[in-house]
């Protein structure tokens, strides 16, 4: 809808994450959609569309419907999960975008083929490492244990999922794809309804929602969002930090007694060789303890889109009220559009998605069906049979039995 559309491009930041659900109703297809994210870190749907199934053809042409009404913002960022029809249809359609990936799918898929402690200790800190220095370390220690698991990644995950690549524009440091499966969440309830129902319902949820936030913003005042203003205020308490001021703008900072592993903060371009400062828009914690030995306040150095300004204009207009769809006006495009042909499935209609491995209900941890070897604590095979156990435990269980 354009309030959407207007909203996102005057108040949002520039990045969009991607993605699909299906629908559940008697004609099955799925529901895409581009969610932004607002000052509030609050979701933002910008653009939705209905396709029969997630194509090459379908996924072009949802992404070449956002770019006509979007355009190309500048340092406009996306974020999709591995699927190849979507990741090939945003490098058709957005090859100037930075395109990031989901690190709960690469996880998933990642975990489906290697397991170990060093994936567990390792590989999600790597995604939150906001230097490459950390990055390296964590990459460094996974390749040395299993350099097969990390030429898997080099060569299948090609995109950027980890913040030590993130660029510096869009000032978002999400490293999954959760804004979207919020406003898969949101929707849920009403995916069996008739399309034109449920896209009904999608705008009077969003005509509701949008006006609660309009009331919100017209609540603050200032000029940085309040919650910005808290956050840093706590971070700020107690910082046990050395500042070494190479100028008014510039200055090493460090921890006092660590290993003298030290960052690089410069106001004037609102920068710390930390990074966090450079991708999030808001003052990293060296950051905060160089403006407080300034007596400087703190929301002089976040980023506009923090703005209350920003905030207001991305609810500025209003998302109009409809009659119900018995008094619509009679539609006359010369065509009658039939609904798609059902396809014949065997057993129940499926109202849930199938969970990956890592999930609830889908992990590994406990196989319906399967027996556990006392021995090793793995699926699959008897104790009697183990070759993974220690051949000390398996003579004392037939001793025993």
């Amino acid at each position: 809808m354009k309030p959407c559309i207007d909203g996102f491009l005057r108040g949002c930041r520039p990045y969009l994450a991607i993605d699909s659900t299906f629908l559940t109703g008697k004609y099955k297809g799925q529901l895409a959609c581009a969610c932004a994210v607002d000052g509030h870190n609050w979701m933002y749907p910008v653009a939705i569309g209905i396709f029969d199934s997630e194509t090459n053809e379908n996924w072009i042409w949802f992404l070449e419907k956002l770019r006509d009404v979007i355009g190309v913002p500048s340092g406009l960022a996306i974020c999709t999960d591995a699927g190849q029809a979507v990741m090939a249809g945003v490098q058709q359609v957005f090859p100037r975008a930075e395109h990031r990936e989901c690190m709960f799918h690469l996880v998933s898929n990642f975990k489906k083929r290697y397991r170990g402690k060093v994936f567990d200790d390792h590989l999600w800190a790597a995604a939150y490492s906001w230097s490459s220095y950390f990055f390296d370390m964590h990459w460094k220690a996974m390749d040395e244990a299993n350099t097969e698991a990390m030429n898997y990644i080099r060569e299948h995950h090609k995109k950027i999922w980890t913040r030590s690549q993130f660029l510096t524009h869009c000032k978002v440091d999400y490293v999954t794809n959760n804004l979207v499966e919020s406003f898969n969440n949101w929707v849920k309830p009403f995916k069996a309804m008739n399309v034109d129902d449920f896209l009904d319902k999608i705008r009077q949820l969003l005509m509701k929602k949008w006006h609660t936030r309009r009331t919100v913003s017209t609540k603050i005042g200032g000029v940085v969002l309040p919650h910005i203003i808290k956050k840093l205020k706590e971070q700020s308490f107690n910082l046990d930090m050395d500042v070494d001021s190479c100028s008014n703008k510039v200055a090493e900072v460090c921890v006092k007694g660590s290993n003298g592993f030290k960052c690089v903060v410069n106001l004037e371009q609102k920068t710390c060789s930390c990074r966090k400062f450079d991708v999030s828009g808001i003052p990293c914690m060296h950051a905060i303890a160089f403006i407080t030995s300034l007596g400087h306040p703190l929301e002089m150095y976040v980023d506009p889109y923090y703005s209350v300004q920003k905030f207001r204009g991305a609810y500025e207009n209003l998302i109009p009220a409809l009659t119900d769809k018995s008094q619509w006006p009679q539609s006359a495009h010369g065509f009658f559009m039939y609904p798609p042909l059902l396809k014949p499935i065997a057993g129940r209609r499926k109202n849930k998605r199938f969970k990956g491995c890592t999930e609830n209900n889908g992990s590994t941890t406990h196989r319906k069906g399967q027996h556990r070897c006392e021995v090793c604590q793995q699926y699959g095979h008897h104790w009697r049979t183990c070759k993974n156990g220690n051949p000390d435990d398996i003579a004392a269980l037939l001793a025993e039995r």
